[in-house]
């Protein structure tokens, strides 16, 4: 059979194995970073439409809204649907009509914080310390909202796990608004799928179902797209970057599910195409697929430390910087000194897009105005520092975090408080009490840390031609 392509390319072996594999085969693909399965799988859906099948049978699941877009863009065919999860439930119940109202963890701080917040007639200092709280409430919510999310889809799956902080208020809050969050949507959609009143809407709309970051799908995910009952599911996906555990996403429990209801090929991506060879040799360190570097460039992996300081030069000497690190309360730590050091950078993490906008209007909440006082030294007027930082809107370095980093690349990273022990020990660090240890660094051989070790893995195969490593607050 002939490959069609829209572009002329040149394919490796183990990727034309994929684009040309058997129409009737249900695959497992496990992709190492910078490997380009997003190419590849583009070209086998293009494969699968030359060889006749029609597009409206095609559906592609991808993690993020931005992958979906850089699919749409790259596939250009608007006959075949890619879409999240998410999306795609919210789809399912609007025909079902189910409707609610969908709510994120934002929605739920303002409520929290409009029901809580002290009487008029409190103490100022009772306010000042309910403002703080709800600072620091906006400064956690992606955690909170994960720990939520795990307890539900967990609870949901039959597992026992610990009661998160904030559980009955956030009930308390879908309650009196009548909402629902993405956890309970795909609950529901799960378990209204299990009446054929409703499963016979969506069963056998599909021939083919592609599912890319399959290690980051919940088995709740994976029961309604086997509801689905396409004829063929190719997963893609890299076991050593599944970093959503918490959000009920288990590799081995996906491939079970669907080998379970299929006979399965196993195929692999391993060369990659993004990192120099020491990038590539370093991460395997960490992987579970051992990667083959592409490139002939040698790049760097500085194994010595660096500390806030060493940031400056690098920032200097080169166009593009990505400071990669764990914690929200860490980047927002890191933007506020550089800011106070007036460092060009591009800056959406201290003060966010909306806090901006709310400046610009003169409208500032508490926290804010916390954030504000802290810089006003050293730009005296909020206008100035406003100006600062539009004027830096388009730089290419920036702080942001590892999770948010997954599935891009730069041309050079600095990973914060995310350290192996080798490198500890290569630089004599080694009187951490086991609280430090946790915060930056991870066990490899504890089969109960290996999310700490996908974040790293993560982490350090971002970077196209070098490397380092910092420590902060430490």
């Amino acid at each position: 059979m002939t490959l069609i392509t829209s572009e002329k390319r040149i394919y490796t072996d183990e990727q034309l194995s994929v684009i040309e594999a058997n129409p009737k085969w249900n695959i497992i693909l496990k992709a190492t970073a910078g490997s380009g399965k997003t190419t590849v799988v583009v070209e086998r859906i293009r494969f699968l439409l030359a060889s006749g099948v029609p597009p409206e049978k095609i559906v592609m699941f991808s993690y993020t809204s931005a992958a979906v877009e850089e699919v749409k863009k790259r596939l250009n065919n608007e006959s075949v649907k890619v879409t999240t999860i998410h999306a795609f439930c919210l789809g399912m119940l609007a025909k079902m009509q189910k409707f609610k109202k969908i709510v994120d963890i934002y929605e739920f701080i303002n409520w929290y914080k409009d029901k809580y917040k002290p009487k008029g007639g409190s103490k100022q200092s009772d306010k000042d310390e309910f403002f703080d709280f709800i600072t620091h409430l906006y400064d956690d919510a992606q955690y909170i909202a994960s720990e939520i999310t795990a307890f539900k889809l967990q609870t949901a799956d039959g597992i026992k796990c610990r009661l998160p902080k904030f559980y009955h208020e956030y009930k308390q809050f879908t309650k009196e608004t009548k909402s629902r969050d993405f956890s309970d949507m795909l609950i529901e959609v799960r378990d209204l799928l299990k009446d054929n009143k409703w499963l016979r809407l969506f069963k056998n709309q599909y021939d083919y179902i592609f599912v890319d970051e399959f290690q980051d799908t919940s088995t709740i995910q994976m029961n309604i797209l086997l509801a689905l009952n396409a004829k063929y599911y190719t997963l893609i996906g890299d076991r050593s970057q599944s970093i959503f555990l918490y959000s009920g996403a288990n590799c081995d429990q996906i491939i079970e599910l669907l080998q379970k209801r299929r006979e399965c090929h196993n195929l692999a991506l391993s060369t990659n195409f993004r990192s120099a060879k020491t990038i590539v040799e370093n991460s395997n360190l960490y992987s579970d697929l051992q990667a083959v570097s592409f490139s002939q460039e040698e790049g760097a992996v500085h194994k010595d430390i660096i500390l806030f300081e060493d940031l400056f030069p690098i920032l200097k000497d080169n166009e593009e910087v990505a400071i990669l690190a764990r914690t929200n309360s860490l980047i927002k730590d890191i933007e506020k000194r550089m800011l106070l050091r007036k460092q060009p950078l591009k800056y959406f993490n201290y003060l966010t897009a909306q806090e901006r906008e709310d400046l610009k209007k003169a409208q500032q909440r508490p926290s804010t105005q916390k954030k504000i006082k802290a810089l006003m030294p050293v730009y005296k007027t909020v206008d100035n520092l406003l100006m600062f930082i539009e004027q830096n809107l388009n730089h290419k370095s920036f702080v942001t975090s590892i999770h948010k980093s997954k599935g891009r690349e730069f041309e050079i990273c600095v990973v914060v408080n995310s350290v192996s022990p080798d490198i500890l020990t290569y630089n004599d660090i080694n009187n951490l009490t086991e609280e430090q240890f946790q915060e930056i660094s991870f066990d490899p051989t504890n089969p109960d840390d290996y999310e700490s070790r996908n974040v790293h893995y993560v982490a350090i195969s971002r970077p196209k031609k070098e490397l380092y490593y910092m420590l902060l607050n430490v």
